[in-house]
């Protein structure tokens, strides 16, 4: 069983009968499988539940998942107490949501992001965990139920995304194998599993992540490396990305410590992704211009096109590297 206290959290569930689940925008299978895994374990408790996730749906290996969830927050009868849960991120911003448009009532909380936030009537955090879906397995866990086979596939779906397939995680971390294994033992099958999250790619995919291996470039004697993909690209050769599979290559160049990808967008916004492999935090860097994520793998928005981007980046990654160092 996981060392977390996860009583506080059970007792707040207990007190509601509805429930409104967000995510964050841009949602990864880690965001959406906890967020169905919780919906499913919810109902089956007699709970009343909301999924909604502001989108956009541009992962393939989660673009089919879009009719389970609505892209606007509804209207809850007057007087009701709904329960309004954010998971895989920390703050209202990131749900894509205003926070206005929430239901009237409290907010919870719960994320494996390390944060400064200190949005949340009640907040679980717990940077520790691998993944988001995780921690919602070991509050099913806790409160002495089994995930149902479609459960436990949804918690696989997002501990292997959010561990690259085991790739990420460190020694020290053998419980949450165990965690796994015990979703394996409901009927998941990793082979399986790795089909449906890697394969059945589109070549114009492979064609993305070739431009964007044409145009990385090294910066701070090879410690960094920077890369970008524009609308343009996407016109071309389709918007579906192998995120995974890019930074793999990319950050397995000799010398490299970290990488940037930067997707610039056609509204004066650049959206921002992050790798790691050594102790370099990228998640501060990230929170530097509002966003976060883990101390290895880390997002945020920067104004401006690629060329302001790859400069405002450039500069904090060389007070990191300095203070790294």
């Amino acid at each position: 069983m996981p060392p977390q206290n996860f009583r506080p959290l059970l007792d707040v569930i207990d007190t509601y009968t509805s429930f409104c689940i967000l995510g964050h925008m841009d949602p990864d299978m880690d965001c959406l499988g906890s967020q169905r895994a919780l919906a499913s374990w919810l109902k089956r408790r007699g709970k009343t539940v909301v999924l909604c996730s502001f989108g956009p749906w541009r992962r393939e290996d989660v673009s089919s998942w879009k009719e389970f969830f609505l892209s606007s927050i509804p209207d809850f009868p007057p007087g009701e107490e709904v329960l309004t849960v954010l998971l895989d991120c920390s703050s209202p911003e990131r749900t894509g949501f205003k926070e206005s448009d929430f239901p009237k009532g409290a907010t919870a909380v719960i994320d494996h992001h390390a944060t400064s936030g200190v949005f949340g009537d009640f907040r679980f955090i717990d940077a520790n965990c691998p993944s988001t879906t995780m921690l919602i397995q070991h509050l099913m866990e806790a409160a002495g139920d089994v995930p149902t086979q479609e459960e436990a596939q949804l918690l696989f779906f997002g501990f292997c995304t959010d561990t690259g397939f085991f790739r990420h995680l460190d020694s020290g971390k053998a419980q949450y194998l165990k965690a796994a294994a015990r979703l394996m033992e409901l009927g998941v099958s990793p082979t399986d599993t790795h089909c449906m999250l890697f394969g059945g790619r589109s070549l114009g995919s492979r064609r993305l992540i070739g431009r964007a291996l044409e145009r990385a470039e090294l910066h701070y004697e090879g410690r960094v490396l920077l890369t970008w993909e524009n609308w343009k690209d996407w016109r071309e050769c389709g918007s579906e990305r192998d995120s995974d599979m890019l930074y793999q290559l990319l950050i397995s160049i000799a010398g490299v410590e970290a990488v940037a990808v930067i997707r610039e967008q056609n509204d004066g916004l650049c959206i921002v992704n992050m790798r790691s492999v050594t102790d370099l935090d990228v998640s501060a860097i990230a929170e530097f211009f509002g966003g976060g994520g883990h101390r290895k793998a880390a997002g945020c928005t920067i104004s401006g096109d690629r060329h302001d981007a790859s400069e405002h980046l450039l500069r904090i990654f060389a007070d990191r590297l300095n203070t790294h160092s």
